[in-house]
């Protein structure tokens, strides 16, 4: 039986934790002789909120640090971000060390706090080989540039979730043989099946909205990456030609209370609603108008492939790697990242198209999302790098 160990130290609800369980799932589920199973690895208890969800998907989990006293509740900042991801880096570099030579699983795929496994991986012979997941096209910096330079030899592959970040990373030479294309695992469809039979408790004000309105629907984390301040400040001009239009945010993040005091600036507290993380997020995109994604960068974009799933049409920045790659000109409203006027153009032309205009557009990104199911991510897991 190979072990496949999964790192990916979060401090906060990203995209990449489901991409991890529906990863890990998919490999213990869908492994074509049975002959793998897959670990995560928890640096600082951080996976101690799924671990009913761990239990069920029957993955397994070794905790580095049980004793950890860092407060993940209360991590929003940049400065405190990075003080947390500097103490896990820290507080795993001898666990995480005495693990690989302990347990020496046949993979370990990393994402997030990189640095330390590569690092480790330099220093150190292990008979593992090393898997970089990249999530979003990483800045190649001097010291990144260094260090994966010196790790480059220790890695196995560099796997890229779309086909322009492996473009954009094949322009340096010294990484081009280690890089293949393996979309994320976004679609578990038994997951969003059961999700959508069950109920969220909403505020009765918004669930009139969500039943009875026309809204249009944005999540994600208020964050300068997620765009949302920009996106609130157009509101008052779409509205001047869909007044009877409501928007519904959901999230939280850094962001939030500056986005709640422009808010109450603009004076649109009426139209304008946001709530906190949502589990059922399927409920909201198929009643929605259409989801609205005004991120200014994006790899690939994950409600905007459960929005497509859902059968909820995409309004959606063209930023980079994955929106535009996903949604092209014939599955979706494509507008010029950060332009007021391209955003607030593409919003009225999704609104007032035909309803077989608007199908056609479901139709074409639905038929793209079978790429970014659990099933199809562990059968090209096993050919490209589980090999």
């Amino acid at each position: 039986m190979k072990k496949v160990f999964y790192w990916s130290p979060f401090i906060s609800k990203v995209a990449t934790i489901k991409a991890v369980l529906n990863s890990a799932e998919a490999i213990n589920k869908f492994s074509k002789k049975k002959d793998l199973s897959a670990t995560i690895v928890d640096a600082i208890n951080e996976w101690a909120d799924y671990k009913e969800i761990l239990k069920k998907k029957e993955i397994n989990i070794i905790q580095l640090n049980k004793d950890s006293s860092v407060n993940l509740k209360k991590k929003d900042g940049f400065l405190k971000s990075r003080l947390i991801y500097w103490f896990i880096f820290i507080k795993c570099f001898f666990s995480l060390n005495k693990l690989l030579k302990q347990k020496k699983p046949d993979y370990l795929i990393i994402h997030l706090v990189t640095s330390l496994p590569l690092i480790l991986f330099t220093i150190n012979n292990y008979e593992t080989k090393l898997v970089l997941r990249i999530s979003g096209l990483p800045k190649m910096t001097f010291l990144r540039k260094l260090l994966w330079k010196l790790a480059l030899k220790n890695i196995f592959k560099i796997t890229c979730p779309t086909k322009d970040t492996f473009n954009d990373l094949s322009k340096f030479e010294f990484l081009k043989e280690k890089l293949t294309v393996l979309n994320d695992p976004v679609l578990n469809i038994k997951d969003i099946q059961n999700l959508r039979k069950t109920e969220e408790n909403i505020n009765p004000k918004i669930k009139e909205i969500i039943d009875n309105k026309k809204f249009l629907l944005s999540i994600g984390r208020f964050t300068k990456q997620k765009n949302f301040l920009f996106y609130l400040k157009n509101i008052p001009e779409i509205m001047k030609s869909n007044k009877e239009l409501y928007f519904i945010f959901i999230g939280t993040g850094e962001e939030k209370n500056e986005f709640l005091i422009t808010l109450e600036k603009l004076g649109i507290s009426d139209k304008v609603f946001t709530l906190e993380y949502i589990n059922n997020v399927h409920y909201f995109m198929k009643k929605s108008e259409a989801l609205v994604l005004t991120s200014l960068w994006e790899d690939p974009g994950f409600v905007l492939i459960e929005a497509g799933f859902n059968n909820c049409q995409v309004v959606s920045s063209n930023c980079p790697n994955g929106p535009e790659e996903i949604i092209g000109n014939d599955s979706g409203y494509l507008f010029e990242s950060n332009s007021n006027e391209s955003l607030i153009k593409m919003i009225n032309t999704c609104l007032k198209d035909t309803q077989k205009e608007k199908l056609i557009k479901k139709i074409n990104l639905k038929k793209k999302l079978k790429s970014f199911t659990s099933f199809h991510h562990a059968i090209e897991m096993q050919k490209k790098v589980l090999n």
